[in-house]
């Protein structure tokens, strides 16, 4: 993972060692460089009073006790007077291996250039919906939101402080979510649910609330940091691919799946019984598996040129099963792209038409022989007609050629 790809203030460390800070994290803390921190220990950094609880949240999120958690912390700065922060702590990967990563969201801002820039940056250009609440209040009401809050849900900051989130409830909001929230606040554990709310102009969206319960120094939940975001797209996404493996479930055609890279991820029952290929055993592999050689490398390479510009694909070619039996398809791969126009996976539909093609020849053969015989007959007639303009036909050959000119008759009929 690189750096880049974290959000702004944070730090990454192991066993309590620094190995990565931000350049936000570094003014924080009056660091020069990110240099000057790689190796530092946290204890020189973590005001003392607070350096136990934080290793205890470290040590509970490398142990994998909680996805997610949240502390309280003072870190030691460049002047006299510490920065207070809400630490939120969870495991990624980084230059493969695992380590901790800890972002900073400021609560005491001191007046200095810098915290401001902290505060700015971290916590109202973010690009989701950043909450903080306060249980000790009647209603645990929402103590601090967001720039990012207040567009997600169209209020004004001075309509959404004071009241309990939930306001963003409304008819459709399922209960089930909303009381594994409620569960997990009087359990003062972290949880993630996706719930239907509502913006102020009554539009509903899905949105995926991570909640992770603040704690002092003492260990007492002193506020709840609430992450919002939007995930109306990826909810749509979903149940627009369940309906489509529905549908695809019905079909008569054969229908399959692949990544951007062709890799199979998907096929359907007509699939199966067409190919003789099983979804376990057709998923992970390519459609080269359905290849006859029947159709060239050039073939195949306008194919992918065409599918991965993002073009529509229609062709009528011969497959082979997983028996070695052939069949034909009238095939169409249809590109898929995100909101970006990336293209992250390909539909192929094919329909088999072995039997309308085997029709069509056979058809094609039944009226190359009919006209053989046509010729043939008329052949024979002609000839025997030219015999009945001779005079020297006796009476018997004369009616046995009319004989012969009628039977051919009868077949032309």
């Amino acid at each position: 993972m690189h750096p880049t790809a974290l959000p702004d203030s944070f730090f990454v460390h192991s066993d309590m060692e620094i190995v990565y800070a931000d350049p936000t994290f570094c003014t924080l803390v009056g660091a020069e460089s990110r240099e000057q921190l790689r190796g530092a220990s946290l204890a020189d950094i973590v005001v003392p009073e607070y350096c136990s609880s934080f290793r205890e949240q470290v040590a509970r999120v490398e142990n994998e006790d909680a996805p997610v958690l949240g502390l309280a912390v003072e870190f030691r700065t460049a002047t006299d007077q510490p920065q207070r922060g809400i630490v939120v702590s969870s495991l990624i990967e980084w230059d493969g291996s695992r380590h901790v990563r800890s972002t900073v969201l400021p609560t005491g801002v001191a007046d200095s250039p810098a915290s401001h820039l902290l505060h700015d940056r971290a916590m109202d250009e973010a690009p989701i919906g950043i909450t903080i609440s306060d249980p000790s209040q009647r209603d645990n009401p929402l103590i601090y939101v967001n720039d990012g809050f207040c567009e997600q849900t169209g209020y004004a900051r001075d309509e959404i402080l004071g009241r309990n989130c939930r306001f963003l409830q409304g008819d459709a909001t399922h209960e089930d979510p909303v009381a594994r929230m409620r569960a997990a606040i009087e359990a003062e554990e972290p949880v993630t649910v996706e719930l239907r709310n509502y913006r102020k102009d009554g539009t509903m969206f899905w949105n995926r609330v991570t909640i992770v319960p603040i704690r002092s120094d003492a260990g007492t939940v002193t506020n709840y940091l609430g992450y919002q975001q939007d995930v109306t797209a990826e909810k749509r996404f979903e149940q627009d691919l369940t309906l489509f493996r529905e549908q695809a479930k019905e079909s008569e055609k054969a229908i399959f799946v692949t990544d951007p890279d062709g890799t199979i991820e998907y096929v359907n029952p007509a699939f199966e019984r067409i190919t003789g290929y099983s979804a376990d055993e057709a998923i992970g592999l390519t459609p080269r598996i359905l290849r006859s050689g029947h159709q060239d490398a050039a073939f195949y390479a306008e194919l992918w040129d065409r599918i991965t510009a993002g073009e529509i694909w229609e062709a009528e070619l011969t497959n082979q099963t997983k028996h070695g039996e052939l069949f034909e398809v009238r095939q169409k791969i249809v590109p898929v792209t995100d909101e970006h126009g990336t293209i992250t996976q390909f539909v192929a539909i094919e329909q088999d038409i072995t039997e309308q093609t085997l029709t069509t020849q056979t058809l094609d053969v039944l009226n190359r022989v009919l006209r053989h015989n046509l010729r043939n007959a008329l052949n024979v007639i002609d000839g025997h007609a030219e015999l009945l303009e001779t005079e020297e036909l006796d009476a018997e050959a004369r009616q046995a050629s009319i004989k012969t000119i009628r039977d051919q008759a009868a077949v032309i009929e």
